[in-house]
């Protein structure tokens, strides 16, 4: 397919209308899934482990949809996986055991793995070289709204109509975005990788690194998200939720401009300082006993994660090539996925025996020493082994 040289042209303006649509969707089923879950007889901890099924399922399956996305027509990737999606949940509407929740619920992780792989690497066709840090933050933005819109929409609907009619809107909406998704041209490139088994065709060895750093991120949202309401309870602060939405309006404002920094400057200028300031955020946090300093901590926290996470996806595509944006998409996914899995078992065990702020303070000097050491040493071998400085 030709190569684009505008950022805002019309397939990738359908391409981030699709991407809200689609992610709002999923978003709007996952906050209610453990109480549904609940509603049909199952334990608390089978009710929980059927909500995390979709990030399981997801984490297991990212090699494997790299190399599909890599070998097969990204667009019917993504279209087969959207049907399933939609049959899943459908299909949620009819159940009527915990069984048949689990089975619906592990197919639509198998589609959502597809589907999120194959989307970034679609995505990235339609993005000019030169300007993928800036095209892969109004992507990442994409995903804040849907965030945003997502379970309020759901959790509305469910409390006012119930769980059936949430899940006819999701799948509703869902079917909207594939009707966008049909007006948008593409064709497969052809595939110029070796025919033979090699793991770099799964996992991108050379971006392991960038993986890890991804993973250190990713486990601070771990971290938020499972802990920070208890956290605020723990220390007496009202209207904790206040950190979500600072977050995310700086998100919104930071992530177009470090995309242009970084196809400008390169990654370095944007990760190094990016590590220090989320640091810095939970470093904040873990001290904190008012709102204002939960709004501050949220605020960096969002400069800090918002511009090194797409600042690192955006360079690693460059580094590999958009034909082989399915595995980059994956290694990106797995690091992430690894982050938010682990993050909050151990932060739960280390604040139950240590306490909140030794939990915080921990995870942002585990952030900044392992980030830093970890970028210096890949950017020093990337150097000596490529002649290149990222």
């Amino acid at each position: 397919m030709h190569e684009e040289t505008k950022l805002w042209n019309r397939s990738y303006i359908m391409i981030l209308v699709l991407s809200i649509f689609i992610n709002s969707a999923s978003y709007m089923v996952t906050p209610f899934i453990t109480k549904f879950a609940l509603s049909l007889g199952a334990p608390l901890t089978i009710a929980t482990t059927i909500a995390s099924l979709l990030s399981v399922s997801a984490l297991v399956l990212r090699p494997f949809a790299g190399r599909a996305a890599d070998m097969f027509s990204r667009k019917r990737i993504i279209l087969i996986a959207n049907i399933v999606s939609i049959c899943c949940i459908l299909g949620m509407t009819q159940v009527k055991s915990v069984t048949g929740l689990v089975i619906c619920r592990l197919l639509q992780g198998i589609a959502f793995s597809f589907n999120g792989v194959a989307m970034m690497a679609f995505n990235s066709m339609f993005i000019p070289r030169d300007k993928l840090g800036e095209g892969m933050g109004w992507m990442a933005l994409s995903t804040i709204v849907s965030q945003s819109v997502g379970p309020n929409l759901g959790t509305f609907i469910v409390d006012r109509y119930g769980y059936a009619m949430s899940f006819f809107i999701a799948a509703g909406i869902t079917m909207i975005g594939m009707v966008i998704f049909c007006f948008i041209p593409y064709t497969k490139a052809e595939s110029t990788g070796p025919k033979k088994f090699d793991i770099n065709d799964f996992i991108s060895m050379r971006l392991i690194p960038y993986a890890c750093v991804l993973a250190l991120f990713s486990a601070g949202n771990g971290l938020i998200t499972s802990m920070l309401v208890v956290f605020g309870e723990h220390r007496g602060i009202e209207n904790v939720s206040m950190f979500f939405t600072a977050y995310s309006i700086v998100m919104f404002m930071i992530r177009p401009i470090s995309g242009k920094i970084v196809d400008r400057k390169g990654l370095r200028i944007v990760l190094y300082p990016s590590l220090v300031i989320a640091s810095v955020a939970f470093f904040i946090l873990s001290g904190a006993n008012t709102l204002t300093a939960v709004v501050i901590a949220g605020i960096l926290k969002a400069i800090g994660q918002g511009s090194g996470s797409p600042a690192i996806q955006s360079t690693s595509l460059k580094m590999i090539g958009r034909e082989k944006a399915g595995v980059v998409s994956s290694t990106c996914f797995i690091g992430a996925d690894v982050g938010n899995a682990l993050a909050p078992i151990i932060g739960g065990y280390v604040a139950e025996h240590y306490g909140y702020e030794i939990m915080f303070r921990g995870y942002a000097l585990i952030l900044l020493v392992l980030g830093v050491t970890i970028f210096t040493i890949k950017w020093k071998s990337d150097y000596k082994k490529y002649g290149v400085m990222c």
